[in-house]
């Protein structure tokens, strides 16, 4: 009793059925979000499968990005994976490390600015200062904090001039921000920001997960790729989304990563809808600053 201070916490980790209870009491609705693909996963966490099962129609419908194709540029970057083992702890110097300051300040020497999301704050304090000392720019850097610090930094992000904003994929900054007109021309995600899978309540997810769609042969998928994986593809695609938010913006695009370029056991890019993988074409960390050139002088001689 003198060391530790126990707790019990109870976590529904797959609450489909509690959900399906609270919108079956309506008539109808609507759940819209250009993320929530794959939508099988969807339908089963969030409720729907169990509505449909009670006689409940459920109508999907799917729609692709409707602003002109050439107003934006979109890479995969082909360069090692961001996992610890390629990567060390921040401020390593290695290949790895130094492929992802390269790309982030070739894709930051785009004209405005810039939003580079990375896996963790610890991560992102790590690029923020690698950057800083690259450009010429100016660099914020978004930590943990509370919501009045976060209004005022994205305040300064807003307020004229060209700047560079560093911040954890995890953080507020990467979703459900208005980045409309010229408060944002580029945007870069670096790694793909699966949670710590060390802790007890994500080995509780995953392993719920298992039951659910691996080992009674539901939808077959792991635990794994339904809890961890789906979820920071999810989340990588927010930050992308940021750049273009209507018709006439013009931006960079970036997933940072070889999971989300080509093929391997651990590829991410089956997550991206039929249409993102299209878009997304992988490319060269050394073609990469010659791609971004390319798309800028483009849309300028237009």
């Amino acid at each position: 009793r003198r060391a530790y201070n126990a707790h019990l916490a109870l976590h529904n980790c797959i609450p489909g059925d509690a959900i399906a209870e609270r919108l079956g009491e309506f008539g109808g609705g609507v759940l819209m979000s250009a993320t929530l693909a794959p939508l099988d996963v969807f339908r089963e966490v969030t409720g729907l499968n169990a509505l449909q099962s009670e006689g409940r129609p459920v109508v999907e419908r799917t729609y692709g990005l409707g602003f002109p194709a050439e107003n934006r540029a979109s890479f995969a970057v082909d360069v090692p994976k961001f996992t610890y083992e390629n990567r060390g702890p921040p401020g390593e110097d290695n290949e790895t490390r130094r492929a992802y300051v390269n790309a982030c300040a070739e894709i930051a020497a785009s004209p405005g600015n810039v939003l580079v999301g990375m896996p963790s704050y610890a991560e992102a304090k790590w690029m923020a200062g690698e950057l800083d000392e690259r450009l010429s720019k100016t660099v914020l850097l978004d930590e943990a904090s509370d919501d009045g610090a976060t209004e005022r930094l994205k305040a300064d992000f807003f307020d004229g001039g060209q700047k560079v904003l560093v911040t954890s994929l995890r953080g507020t900054l990467t979703e459900g921000v208005d980045y409309r007109g010229d408060r944002l021309s580029a945007a870069v995600v670096c790694g793909v920001p699966i949670i710590d899978t060390s802790s007890p309540r994500t080995r509780a997810l995953k392993t719920a997960y298992d039951r659910r769609f691996g080992s009674d042969g539901r939808g077959g998928r792991s635990g794994f790729e339904t809890a961890l994986t789906v979820p920071a593809v999810r989340k990588a695609r927010q930050a992308i989304g940021r750049v273009i938010r209507g018709p006439e913006e013009v931006g960079v695009r970036a997933l940072v990563d070889a999971r989300y370029a080509r093929a391997s056991w651990d590829s991410v890019r089956e997550y991206l809808p039929e249409t993102e993988r299209e878009e997304f074409d992988p490319v060269s960390s050394d073609l990469l600053g010659y791609g971004v050139e390319q798309f800028w002088s483009t849309v300028d001689s237009a």
